[in-house]
């Protein structure tokens, strides 16, 4: 692929000092300035400038005084297609402000993405509590199966000719940019790289951009059904862009695989019995990486977070040992780890390993004598089987400290179905999530990890939900419960509870709706009960998305979920809606709508809009209300006269 001819101002003198950046010092702006310090690039009123520092005679760069000359280098920015870094916003850029971009290594060529939001729809929420009157705030949010989305342009600015040249990339219809962090772009002196996705996430293509040239080119491409793993994808160039650090879940579990410079794969670097997360050294004269690993230690939760060493000839060693999950530093010299681990029924432990993975020092672990002096008491680590009878779950209970076993305890499930992540604790903390104290006020709290709830554990686990993104983890849940009833006999499976947040409060309504009979009370906050309005990204990769071609021959996608409204007629227990009503992540409408559609069921359920908060509803009132509701219509015992404000 080739460049198309030079876009935007092509190269327009701007208007004498109308620009002038006023950087403040070399150091605040270092991806602004070129390497030699020569040039300068800057958006501007949401287009891109160049400027060209003041030289002295020998040509050297004069670093205490601003550049006065600019060019414009584009005249297309505009309010939801900006050049700029924030400029998509409900007020678009002014001023000066950083680009969408970086210079290519040690060159004169700068590479830049600009994002195109004009098509996609709006919504709106109301700032109630703003004065003197409420404020309208209105974004953009795509949604699943929309025309109108993000669309990604690519750049390159040739500050030597100040010509800024638009990169042919267009390969799929409504495909995406990867974009790495400003200070990460994988690059070379000569080369800037860039990953491009299909809308279908099913194809993955690593993109060469040459900046002598201005051509890009495919150096990998990668089909990864049924969609590609977005939490733990990565790559890294290396070796001044001779070889290539791909991770991949072809065999099943996520890798890294090495590739010469031209996309020849040259061999496996991890091995297929690890789920290989972020790489956090790579040592290419030793050739070899430090990665962080899962599943790789028998006996142990296969989400907890290992340290290994590979070579790139796929040689592996456990660098941290111990059962739990593992957080590292390196020594200066890197020669040695020191390393923390935990559970959430064991106390930190500290140790000093050696790259070969042996332990060269133990540290005294951390002191819980105090908690245990005020009567607390760990929680349980369980492993539970999946509705399928085979799968493995892990998670935690949590039990009253004062337990008496000759009694009947109702048991409340705290749920996050995933995909993208579970919210199972796994290093120490005393009171995950208000588990911990929620189970003291007379409960037996469960925190498990479901199938389809985590990427750690492979493609077939992560994607389970992947085309039932309603009821995925239900069966998983209704399985665990009855386990719990079997490991403790003082279980009460009459009395039964689920509550949880965003994913989770989704997940607590469609199991209330769905075994009507077996949950009694439920609390759902700031639930995506209707993913249809939920975002496009999360719709389309876990549901999932299809590319279809009209009569017309004109290319559509559509993406249908399943909703919590379309069960509400089946509510027959107590259930509490939770939303802010500044919620711009999970609009209140997906809420608002559950409402609406219960009351036409004639169904009586509760609902507390939070004023002023947006998708993170946490604060004390938020907290004790899960604890009163379930108090109040588990324990059966009414909490009217208690101060829910300052009670902590």
């Amino acid at each position: 692929m080739t460049a198309s001819s030079p876009g935007g101002g092509k190269g327009k003198v701007a208007e004498p000092g109308k620009y002038a950046p006023s950087p403040g010092t070399r150091k605040d702006w270092t991806k602004d300035w070129s390497y030699d310090s020569l040039f300068f690039i800057r958006a501007c009123d949401d287009d891109i400038y160049l400027f060209k520092a003041v030289t002295d005679s020998t040509g050297r760069p004069l670093t205490g005084i601003e550049p006065s000359d600019s060019i414009r280098l584009s005249d297309d920015g505009t309010q939801w297609a900006s050049y700029a870094v924030g400029g998509n916003s409900f007020k678009g850029s002014k001023g000066r402000t950083g680009a969408l971009g970086r210079w290519i290594g040690n060159s004169h060529r700068y590479i830049l993405v600009k994002e195109d939001e004009r098509s996609v729809g709006e919504l709106t929420i109301v700032k109630s509590l703003a004065e003197p009157r409420p404020v309208a705030k209105t974004y953009k949010y795509a949604m699943p199966g929309d025309t109108g989305v993000v669309k990604y342009s690519l750049y390159l600015a040739d500050a030597d000719s100040g010509k800024m040249y638009r990169l042919d990339i267009d390969r799929y219809r409504d495909q995406k940019l990867l974009l790495p962090r400003l200070e990460q772009y994988p690059m070379t002196d000569r080369y800037a790289y860039f990953v491009r996705v299909s809308r279908t996430l099913d194809t993955l293509d690593l993109l060469r951009v040459d900046g002598c040239n201005h051509s890009v080119e495919t150096i990998i491409s990668e089909e990864c059904k049924p969609h590609f793993n977005e939490v733990l994808f990565d790559y890294h160039v290396i070796n001044d862009g001779k070889e290539i650090l791909w991770w991949s879940e072809r065999t099943g579990k996520g890798r890294y695989y090495l590739y010469d410079g031209e996309g020849g794969l040259k061999g496996a670097v991890t091995p297929d019995d690890i789920v290989a997360g972020k790489i956090v050294k790579i040592d290419t004269l030793g050739r070899s990486i430090i990665y962080e690993g899962y599943g790789g230690e028998e006996g142990a939760d296969p989400c907890y977070k290992y340290y290994y060493r590979a070579t790139f000839k796929g040689r592996n060693n456990l660098l941290t040992p111990g059962r739990g999950d593992h957080s590292v530093t390196f020594s200066p010299d890197g020669k040695y780890i020191v390393d923390t681990y935990s559970r959430m029924d064991l106390a930190p432990h500290y140790q000093i390993c050696d790259l070969k993975g042996n332990v060269r020092f133990e540290m005294e672990p951390a002191d819980l004598s105090k908690l245990y002096e005020r009567g607390w008491k760990e929680p349980e680590l369980v492993e539970f089987m999946a509705a399928d009878s085979v799968t493995r779950l892990y998670g935690v209970v949590y039990l009253p400290f004062d337990l008496d076993p000759s009694k009947k305890y109702p048991v409340i499930s705290s749920v996050y179905p995933g995909p993208m992540t579970d919210l199972v604790p796994l290093a120490f903390m005393a009171d995950d999530n208000y588990n911990h104290s929620l189970a003291q006020l007379g409960f037996i709290v469960v925190n498990v990890s479901y199938r389809g709830s985590n990427p750690y554990r492979g493609r077939d686990f992560y994607t389970y939900g992947y085309g039932n993104l309603r009821d995925y983890a239900l069966e998983d849940d209704y399985a665990v419960l009855q386990q719990v009833a079997e490991k403790y006999p003082f279980a009460d499976l009459d009395r039964v509870g689920i509550y949880g947040h965003s994913g989770g409060g989704f997940m607590t309504v469609a199991a209330m709706l769905t075994r009507p009979d077996f949950y009694k009370v439920g609390f759902a906050a700031s639930g995506n009960h209707d993913n249809n309005i939920y975002s496009q990204w999360w719709g389309e990769t876990y549901h999932g998305v299809k590319q279809v071609t009209g009569a017309d021959g004109e290319t559509s996608f559509e993406c249908r979920i399943p909703t919590n409204i379309e069960l509400a007629g089946n509510l027959k227990g107590k259930l509490m809606l939770v939303t802010g009503d500044e919620d711009d992540n999970v609009h209140p409408a997906s809420t608002i709508r559950l409402a609406k559609a219960l009351i036409d069921h004639g169904k009586r359920f509760d609902m507390m809009i939070l004023p002023g908060k947006d998708h993170q509803v946490w604060c004390s009132y938020y907290v004790n209300l899960i604890r009163y509701y379930f108090v109040e219509n588990l324990l059966g015992l009414p909490q009217d006269d208690t101060d829910i404000v300052n009670h902590k």
